[in-house]
């Protein structure tokens, strides 16, 4: 394939920006009173305002163009028909599949009656967890139910469980994700151990942090009930089921998933378990419905209506045409404040690569620095640099259109924050006082949820699946490698001996700084 900065249609874009002069959306407007309707698009009830993007009709053109010369159709084809699109790991990224009810198949194996299998087994387990009849060790019901995972299975079932809150009838579900002790020491403070589930998450089942807090919970359970603790308290969702049984779990005990399953792709497969307990299998099978209908449309819609798909150009026009280095992702909406953690990795991990699918180094910018927080506090900690900093930013806004909490007038205040926030952002204020004077022209797009439920969560977490490998579909990339990450596993495992204060780290400036930790260890 021709490289992305290479392309005849991104150099044709290129000279249409030149030719729109700087013109900011709010110039655009002025322009044409209609661009509302023309550059707002629906996706399984959910509504994408994408006019305030410094973008006019023949922008949104140029884009599709280049979308059909990549052969964007083509990719997304492949995708669901189970090609190996993982091009350095040799295998599909059929995650989808987990949602759907099509007749898939994968190196000629269909994959619905394995998803079918693993569906149910979920069903009945996260039913008799929910009605009593799984109890731990002494004969408790089951209060807690503790995720144990990071990154990929960790970012998803956490954001869903405190997003459909509202939504949950069962067993509590909380989280630990880092090494950190503490922070597992604060997760299971004033928990019961007889009546509390871990769900210990790892694809390899190898991960440190994840392996290191399940033996720390083992040990803590063990204590209060014995040698029953991980019968009755411990499952696991991995691809690799020997190795949890390995560990010590009963084969019943071990929820497997494929390995085309990648982690940040994951929620929809037994690693969304926690979630299911909380909220019961019905709920649960509605988020999947929601993702779905994103998977249908993506696959299905014309380019110049296929939200996704657009999402997708529009964050290429911002990070390569107009240099917008970062990008922010702001909800409006306290539930929702797992959101930008959640798509900063599905982004950054996936699409922060140098390399295109045939191993050259890209000459052009890819994945931007992902940022952001819930509104409206965020407007009180960093907004200020949105509206007067010097790196131009492109924002996402997402709103929830009924109310999410008990009172209606506070709800339409959140409304009109988020509103101001992406008028100010578009237009921008002049004032006598260079101090006051805010200069407008940030391009934005809102995303407008009917409610916060399960149908609509999944609906949202899709479409920026979709986004994410739309872009390196564009780019040239493969989005669903992550061989950087497995760089720092590897030198933190020779450090390991020389952090503990037995053995010398290899590098000297590593050794430098371990000196400093260890002092500082040893010091009143």
């Amino acid at each position: 394939m021709t490289p992305f900065s290479a392309s005849p249609a991104w150099q044709r874009l290129l000279a249409h920006r030149d030719d729109l002069g700087g013109k900011t959306a709010r110039e655009l407007w002025r322009d044409d009173a209609a661009r509302g309707e023309k550059l707002t698009v629906t996706c399984a009830e959910l509504v994408l305002d994408f006019s305030k993007q410094r973008a006019n009709a023949e922008t949104l053109a140029g884009l599709c163009a280049l979308a059909r010369e990549r052969g964007l159709a083509e990719s997304i084809e492949r995708l669901f028909s189970g090609a190996h699109v993982n091009v350095t790991e040799d295998r599909a990224a059929l995650h989808m599949a987990l949602r759907g009810d099509e007749n898939v198949s994968i190196d000629g194996v269909a994959v619905r009656p394995e998803i079918h299998r693993a569906r149910e087994r979920m069903r009945v387990f996260s039913q008799a967890v929910r009605e009593g009849h799984w109890r731990g060790a002494t004969g408790e019901r089951i209060r807690t139910v503790v995720g144990l995972g990071v990154g990929g299975s960790s970012l998803g079932p956490k954001l869903a469980a405190r997003a459909l809150r509202s939504a949950s009838d069962g067993p509590e579900a909380r989280f630990i994700e880092n090494l950190d002790s503490a922070e597992f020491d604060d997760a299971i403070a004033g928990l019961d151990p007889a009546a509390t589930l871990f769900v210990v998450v790892s694809k390899t089942f190898t991960t440190e942090e994840t392996m290191a807090n399940a033996a720390a919970a083992r040990a803590w359970v063990g204590q209060r009930v014995g040698a029953a603790a991980v019968e009755r308290h411990f499952v696991a969702a991995t691809a690799h089921p020997e190795r949890a049984t390995a560990w010590g779990f009963p084969a019943c005990n071990v929820f497997a998933f494929p390995e085309w399953v990648g982690g940040r792709f994951s929620l929809w497969s037994e690693v969304g378990l926690p979630v299911a307990i909380a909220i019961g299998m019905p709920a649960f099978e509605r988020l999947l419905a929601g993702a779905h209908a994103v998977d249908l449309e993506f696959r299905s819609t014309p380019l110049e209506r296929n939200a996704p798909a657009l999402l997708a150009l529009f964050a290429i026009w911002n990070r390569n045409a107009l240099g917008c280095a970062s990008h922010a992702v702001l909800p409006y909406g306290a539930r929702l404040a797992g959101l930008p953690p959640y798509v900063q990795a599905l982004e950054m991990e996936s699409n922060g690569k140098r390399v295109d699918l045939e191993g050259r180094t890209v000459d052009f910018a890819t994945a931007p620095v992902v940022v952001g927080g819930e509104g409206t506090p965020g407007q009180h900690a960093f907004h200020q640099w949105l509206h007067q900093g010097t790196d131009a930013v492109s924002t996402d806004f997402v709103v929830v259109a009924r109310p999410m909490g008990t009172d209606g007038d506070r709800h339409a205040r959140l409304v009109a924050h988020a509103a101001a926030q992406s008028e100010a952002l578009m237009n921008g204020v002049e004032a006598k006082e260079p101090w006051i004077t805010c200069p407008g022209g940030r391009a934005s797009t809102t995303v407008v949820l009917p409610a916060l439920d399960p149908y609509h969560l999944g609906s949202l977490l899709a479409l920026y699946e979709h986004k994410v490998f739309a872009e390196g579909a564009l780019w040239g990339i493969n989005s669903f490698d992550q061989w950087g990450v497995e760089l720092g596993k590897r030198i933190a495992g020779a450090i390991l001996p020389a952090a503990r204060g037995s053995g010398e780290a290899p590098d000297p400036a590593t050794r430098h700084l371990l000196a400093i930790i260890h002092k500082l260890q040893q010091s009143e």
